[in-house]
């Protein structure tokens, strides 16, 4: 990076500062929810369709139904440890 375009944040206002901590902290859990769904996507995607030829625009029905499934039993998993993590929490 350019020296000339480096911030010194010592030099950021207390609010400035708590800004910024709020951009970073959003920008992390965006890249968070964007690795999940790519997670996801992959996963059920090799489940339920890889391997297969692809005939169709759009999804047969039983290729339909695993990845309802997938990502349902996902999502449940998901819920669960959010869950059990938030008890532990208290």
């Amino acid at each position: 990076m350019d020296p000339q375009t480096q911030m010194d944040i010592s030099n950021l206002s207390d609010a400035d500062k708590k800004d910024l901590s709020q951009i970073l902290q959003n920008e992390s859990q965006k890249t968070t929810i964007q690795q999940n769904v790519h997670s996801l996507s992959d996963l059920c995607f090799k489940k339920c369709i890889a391997g297969r030829p692809i005939t169709s625009s759009t999804l047969d029905r039983s290729e339909e139904s695993c990845a309802e499934n997938c990502v349902g039993r996902w999502m449940d998993t998901q819920i669960n440890i959010i869950s059990k993590l938030q008890k532990m929490g208290n």
